[in-house]
């Protein structure tokens, strides 16, 4: 593959039901998750878009970062799907690297394996993660060919991101490439209680599982 420019994109744009309050906001190593985030995409040198619908409670500690822009959804919101097609249209990269804001463990290491395996990889629409058996479709990256696949199954009101991965070439990261825990979304309150556990078994000395 050539040299691509790369975009990073972190979907903030969910109503966090499951949650009970704001994903982004969770508190996470000393600050936000949301911050974590959006400071290990920034870290790779990769100007980093934040697709929220709700940017006045986006913390100081990610609106204060170089290289960080913020908007709502260009369409009506309909999850992942309007954050994809409101990336492609406000940035100009060739490809877009997209992160949920619910990844604890996505750090620039993990983040780096995925890029540096596209680098390696040719015809491929999608570099998606794979870790534990399943595909991590908002822990990828996607070229910017891909988007008027996205912008159809919106105007179609199909708003399964599956549906649309199904008509891709996707590569996937081999097994053993990424920590299984890169992947893992803090979704719930006990999800959220279990990545606290096992970060503080990390900063404790133990070895990642």
């Amino acid at each position: 593959m050539g040299v691509l420019t790369i975009g990073g994109v972190v979907l903030a744009g969910g109503r966090s039901s499951r949650m009970g309050r704001p994903k982004e906001l969770l508190g996470w190593k000393g600050g936000t998750l949301i911050g974590h985030v959006v400071s290990e995409v920034t870290a790779l040198n990769l100007p980093c878009l934040i697709v929220s619908n709700a940017p006045d409670r986006l913390p100081g500690e990610v609106t204060g970062l170089s290289g960080v822009s913020v908007t709502g959804d260009l369409v009506p919101s309909a999850g992942p799907i309007s954050g994809i097609v409101t990336a492609f249209r406000v940035r100009r990269e060739e490809a877009l690297l997209v992160l949920s804001c619910d990844l604890p463990f996505a750090d620039r290491e993990q983040i780096g394996r995925l890029l540096a395996h596209a680098e390696r990889t040719e015809e491929w629409d999608v570099v998606a993660a794979r870790t534990d058996g399943r595909l991590h479709p908002l822990f990828a990256l996607y070229h910017r060919r891909t988007q008027p696949m996205w912008e159809e199954a919106l105007r179609a009101g199909r708003h399964r991101l599956m549906e649309v991965l199904e008509r891709l070439r996707i590569a996937e990261t081999p097994a053993g490439l990424l920590d299984d825990w890169a992947t893992y979304n803090a979704n719930t309150p006990e999800e959220y209680r279990k990545a606290l556990a096992e970060q503080h078994a990390r900063e404790a000395g133990r070895k990642p599982t």
